[in-house]
């Protein structure tokens, strides 16, 4: 009987062992891989949009729009959201309440479980924008800024 328990304690240890391995950060609220996904993306948990942490910021991410295919301005906007690539509750990020538009620098409030609440980004000028998950407070936040070239 003892010999069954310690075996069990030990499958046990086993387990958490590797699912700690296997997340990389422990400290990471982020369980899954999450995609920068939007009408740009084709919708698609592409590995090019994959999010990124942001170096020295705990619980920050960022992917970047194509760079050979930048937003254009042309007064349309561009749905989008950060999902994993099942669309899983706790890593399907869209907009909280309010309105779905987000501007540029404007931090927006994010429901993690979200079905259909897409943001909307309508880019003033053309360019490659870049595209963040900041979750170090209780309720995620997105935001949005453009890269300088």
């Amino acid at each position: 009987m003892l010999k069954n328990i310690m075996k069990a304690g030990v499958l046990a240890l086993i387990t958490v062992i590797a699912a700690g391995c296997a997340s990389g950060d422990s400290n990471s609220k982020l369980t899954r891989d999450v995609y920068l996904r939007g009408v740009f993306t084709w919708w698609d948990a592409d590995p090019q949009f994959k999010l990124q942490p942001v170096e020295g910021k705990e619980n920050v991410w960022f992917a970047t729009s194509a760079a050979d295919e930048p937003l254009i301005a042309d007064g349309q906007p561009y749905e989008w959201k950060f999902g994993d690539a099942a669309w899983q509750c706790g890593t399907n990020f869209g907009f909280l309440s309010g309105e779905a538009d987000i501007k540029l620098g404007e931090r927006r409030q994010s429901n993690k479980c979200s079905a259909f609440d897409n943001f909307k980004f309508t880019p003033e000028e053309d360019g490659v924008y870049r595209f963040f998950l900041d979750w170090t407070e209780e309720l995620p936040v997105v935001y949005i800024e453009k890269v300088e070239m």
